[in-house]
């Protein structure tokens, strides 16, 4: 439990000071906003009902230490707000929404064994659930090995980590090499590795894909981890990284009655200037015209992201077996597969992004 030496408090907010030696500067209205009372922050919602539009720009309070909390009379009553929430803030920092475990870069080298989890021990509680998805937020993606070959327990395998969803695939997909959707995967052609949804305004954030059975030759799949291409461009090509986080590159889906659009730069950064989602896909990549310097920067730098993508050194290569399902990062690592020939069926599904992050963190990994 952190301890407080000392409260210090002024006519503009109010200095704590931890036993540690550190101290914290909280204004009085960002302590009233975040006040822990019932009638500010609701015990089960966790949603503030605070008007906080309504507080006076020059509200003060008087504090006190009380147990494990700060306790603050208001002008119009009192609340409390725990240390551990206060020492949580104990320093300025913008937005933090991402999760704890931190992803590990990798090639065909360093990668070692491929991840994977036992289905049973993933279906048998959250330990082996969140053994599994820790790894997918750590290598970008993870096998289920030993997944029964059938649509019900792929789709009960995808649902331990959350809801399904719907895109112009449907919700949960079962498919061959029928051309059924107007999309390369629905062929036997070689599919370099890309990412799925550019042509998305909020792109699949993973996917997960089965291979119920597989009569013919070929068909090895293909994982490259994007942050691992970026982290070597940033490196030796800084010009080609600058120009790939900068211009906004447009997808596009014609087909199956819809004409999605959507433009994102092949390296988006957040709000902190972290790396956070990598966006190609040289399938769907929709006309656009730049100033020509700017266009030949363009493919300059397009050329030196795909000649990594598709560089065996920085490739996993594996055909997948009836059995193993393949959950993957879809904002991390691109996917591809090569040519085959003879009858393949899959199954598999799309997660958004935000509820895999929301199982990481109820599982305690966030």
């Amino acid at each position: 439990m952190p301890a407080v030496r000392a409260l210090k408090p002024d006519a503009a907010g109010l200095t704590l000071e931890w036993a540690d030696g550190a101290s914290s500067r909280f204004p009085w209205l960002w302590l009233r906003d975040h006040a822990h009372d019932a009638e500010t922050l609701h015990p089960v919602t966790q949603q503030r009902q605070l008007f906080t539009a309504a507080l006076p720009a020059d509200l003060t309070g008087e504090a006190r230490l009380d147990g494990d909390a700060v306790e603050i009379a208001w002008p119009e009553g009192t609340s409390r707000l725990p240390l551990s929430f206060l020492a949580r803030h104990r320093s300025p920092a913008g937005a933090d929404i991402g999760v704890a475990v931190a992803p590990e870069t990798w090639d065909a080298a360093s990668l070692g064994a491929t991840p994977a989890v036992p289905y049973e021990r993933i279906m048998a509680g959250d330990e082996g659930l969140k053994d599994w998805l820790a790894l997918v937020a750590r290598r970008g993606f993870a096998i289920a090995s030993g997944t029964p070959a059938t649509p019900a327990a792929t789709e009960a395998l995808i649902r331990r980590v959350g809801y399904i969803r719907e895109t112009i695939f449907g919700g949960f997909y079962d498919f061959t090499a029928d051309l059924a959707k107007a999309d390369t995967a629905y062929t036997t052609l070689e599919l370099r590795p890309h990412t799925d949804g550019t042509y998305a305004q909020d792109a699949p954030g993973l996917q997960m894909l089965h291979c119920l059975s597989f009569d013919g030759s070929g068909g090895e799949s293909i994982i490259v981890d994007g942050f691992a291409i970026a982290e070597r461009l940033r490196r030796e090509a800084p010009q080609h990284y600058a120009t790939l986080a900068l211009v906004a590159v447009p997808g596009q889906y014609i087909g199956d009655g819809v004409h999605l659009m959507a433009a994102r730069p092949v390296l988006r950064h957040d709000h902190a200037g972290r790396l956070a989602q990598v966006s190609f896909n040289n399938y769907d990549r929709a006309p656009f015209l730049l100033p020509e310097a700017e266009m030949r920067a363009f493919y300059a730098a397009l050329a030196a992201f795909d000649r990594l993508a598709n560089d065996p050194a920085l490739q996993w290569r594996h055909r997948l077996a009836p059995g193993e399902a393949l959950l993957f990062d879809n904002w991390r690592v691109l996917h591809g597969r090569a040519a085959y020939e003879g009858k393949r069926r899959l199954c598999g599904a799309y997660l958004n992004h935000e509820d895999f992050d929301s199982r990481l963190r109820l599982l305690g990994l966030g």
